[in-house]
């Protein structure tokens, strides 16, 4: 893979941007239907094969048996055989030596299906398999290794981990080899001696050394991102795990298991943000990743920058479908020598697909400080003109990449720093490091006056508030309605002041000596006074940008308190003269304002 690196130059220039895929719409992209074969009764899971002429066959798993499906011509899908089998929903399969293995959740164990006379259409050897020290008739998954070991996975058999076969001796007579029994497996793959088992029930991903089948031995388990772990696949190089949850508005998870005592999470992506749709079963092939991903059809996502996945290809085969739900594509499987994607629906049958893999346009890099050259932490970075953005980590990297190359105009920016505009000239299959240096502006003082709107006169003890999104300043204002801030940034704010100005409280003592005695008058001073100031003005702050009345209401609100205050004098009831007069202070200020 290449590299490119960019220097830090400021774009003075307008550029003619190409549109970038977003991979918010489900279509087709980067895969071509070839050929459709319906069936009747719905499919579950799917398995490729080739037989010794080279022709390519589809294994397809159906709700009453097992379809062989001759798809070396991909327009004319051509079904060889049927296989008849109890009725099950769930069927998985998998090849080992000519013969196909299945399972399912109904009965009859393991189905073993001899492969080896095809192409002849000639009915096969078929036999079943249901052990004897780990007895079982029903089982979920099934996976076979590079060495001839087959791992049947959720069976009813102790928790339903994974009951260990030994196929090399004779692949129609299974030999039982162990068990691992700790958690139950929904699905899984074995590399090596290692089996990497998503323990759905559990919601993790369960590393098992299995060198000795007799006494397998958990390694490590973590969580996924949805906590329903449903299938695991490993990288070729074995450093990166990728899994999916099969729950709404889940993930692909990217992880990296090089170190198996520090796991990390690098990445999680979705297919449609915002849909909830189910994702199903992921499977690596090179750099890439191929998965069924119920209503969104077929996804390929790029995989070579594990910290920075994209998708680069889709097929939605259920077009009838979206947002949540257990409908459409059920398995994938792109192992095929033709490099053709065979997908099995729920309810529109075999796809045969062509597929065009395209490595994303990889574009990382680190906002540090200016003066400290320290990492800049949840800086935002926008490629301009697109609606990808996305954020720096605490070290102030980043990662991002789209499908179509070009030259972009990419944004930084970061709360107390000067934004940052830079060039970034993006290729297909190039890792473009693109740093930027945000720089921290110079503070300030800021100073003013808070004065009343129609003596003029200062207004002592306001309550002064700076604010914006990123920060807000909180300051009284003097004696003589003065304040100052320091430090202060340049910016865009909004500036809120209140007050209960002298004049309204004069006005409302005015109003109490014409219409109270002077007894009552000192009581109602007595205990505005006791109250406090504070205390009083938390119920008569007003901002004159967000809380002023209407003039109109506020008189309407005076004359209504005027008639409630007669009416108090009259029942001499002093606390509701008080309520009153508060009242009538409140509309006297949204007045003058």
């Amino acid at each position: 893979m290449q590299v490119s690196r960019i220097p830090m130059k400021k774009l003075f220039t307008s550029l003619l941007v190409a549109i970038l895929y977003l991979g918010s719409t489900q279509a087709q992209l980067n895969m071509t239907q070839l050929g459709n074969l319906t069936y009747t009764p719905e499919l579950s899971d799917i398995w490729g094969y080739v037989d010794s002429l080279g022709n390519e066959y589809a294994l397809v798993g159906v709700g009453n048996g097992v379809s062989v499906v001759d798809v070396t011509t991909p327009t004319a899908p051509t079904e060889v055989y049927f296989i008849s089998g109890p009725s099950s929903v769930w069927r998985d399969l998998k090849v080992w030596n000519k013969h196909l293995y299945v399972t399912n959740e109904s009965s009859g164990g393991l189905m073993i299906i001899d492969l080896s006379n095809l192409p002849n259409p000639a009915f096969p050897t078929v036999v079943s398999y249901s052990g004897s020290t780990y007895p079982f008739t029903s089982a979920h998954d099934i996976f076979i290794d590079e060495n001839g070991v087959a791992y049947v996975m959720g069976a009813d058999n102790g928790n339903g981990g994974a009951i260990m076969l030994d196929l090399t001796i004779d692949p129609q007579a299974p030999v039982e080899l162990g068990r691992f029994n700790t958690n139950y497996l929904h699905d899984g793959m074995v590399r090596g001696d290692t089996l990497w088992g998503a323990a759905i029930n559990d919601g993790i991903f369960v590393v098992v050394n299995v060198s000795n089948k007799s006494a397998p031995i958990v390694m490590a388990t973590q969580n996924t991102p949805g906590n329903l772990t449903h299938n695991c696949w490993i990288s070729d190089d074995g450093n990166n795990l990728f899994t999916t949850d099969e729950i709404s508005n889940a993930f692909i998870g990217s992880y990296d298991v090089s170190n198996l005592s520090n796991i990390t999470l690098e990445d999680q992506v979705q297919s449609n943000p915002g849909t909830n749709t189910i994702v199903h079963n992921t499977y690596v092939i090179g750099n890439f990743i191929v998965t069924s991903y119920y209503r969104d059809g077929v996804t390929i996502h790029d995989v070579t920058r594990p910290h920075n996945l994209i998708e680069t290809g889709n097929f939605d085969s259920s077009p009838g479908f979206a947002g949540s739900g257990f409908n459409g594509a059920w398995g994938v499987y792109p192992w095929l020598p033709s490099g053709n994607v065979i997908v099995s629906d729920i309810e529109n049958g075999l796809f045969v697909l062509g597929a065009t893999y395209v490595q994303g346009c990889y574009l990382e890099g680190t906002v540090t400080d200016s003066i400290s050259g320290l990492p800049i932490n949840n800086a935002t970075i926008q490629i301009l003109a697109t609606s990808l953005t996305t954020t720096s980590n605490i070290s102030g990297d980043y990662a991002t990449a789209t499908l179509t190359p070009g030259t972009f105009n990419v944004l930084f920016s970061a709360p107390g720093y000067t934004s940052d505009t830079l060039v970034a000239i993006l290729s297909n299959g190039v890792l473009t490091i693109l740093d930027a240096v945000l720089l921290a502006p110079t503070p300030f003082t800021v100073t003013g006056q808070v004065i009343e709107a129609t003596m003029g006169a200062p207004v002592p003890g306001a309550s002064v508030t700076v604010t914006n999104n990123d920060v807000t300043y909180n300051v009284t204002a003097d004696g003589s309605g003065n304040f100052t801030i320091t430090p202060f940034y340049a910016g865009t704010y909004d500036i809120i002041y209140s007050k209960v100005p002298a004049s309204a409280c004069i006005s409302i003592l005015l109003m109490l000596m014409a219409l109270l005695s002077w007894t009552q008058v000192f009581m109602t001073i007595l205990a505005l006074t006791m109250a406090g100031q504070l205390q009083v003005r938390q119920y008569l702050v007003f901002g004159r940008k967000e809380s002023r009345l209407e003039r109109p209401l506020a008189v309407e609100m005076l004359i209504q308190s005027w008639m409630s205050l007669q009416t108090a004098m009259k029942r001499r009831t002093l606390p509701e003269m008080l309520a009153v007069a508060l009242e009538m202070m409140t509309s006297i200020m949204a007045i003058q304002y």
